[in-house]
């Protein structure tokens, strides 16, 4: 059995929600990421309605720092800081 070695925390992911298009307009970051660090999420929600605005987040828990995101993002509007330690 093949075991995945996933690194421990390193990495800060934060979103400038100013430029971010979201998860249904774009949605990039979240195709791209193999570490499945974006969660998106309704920002409203009403019974028996369909929500058309979604929020993303990042848990960057998960990141290694592999840059991808930043690197997909058309609008510049992820940014990746090591954490000391």
């Amino acid at each position: 059995m093949r075991m995945l070695t996933i690194p421990e925390r390193t990495m800060r992911v934060q979103i400038d929600k100013e430029k971010c298009e979201g998860s249904l307009k774009c949605g990039k970051c979240l195709k791209s990421c193999p570490a499945a660090v974006f969660i998106t999420f309704p920002k409203a929600r009403e019974r028996g309605k369909i929500c058309e605005d979604w929020d993303i987040t990042a848990d960057d828990a998960l990141c290694w720092g592999c840059y991808r995101c930043v690197e997909v993002c058309p609008r510049k509007a992820i940014s990746l800081s090591a954490l000391e330690g």
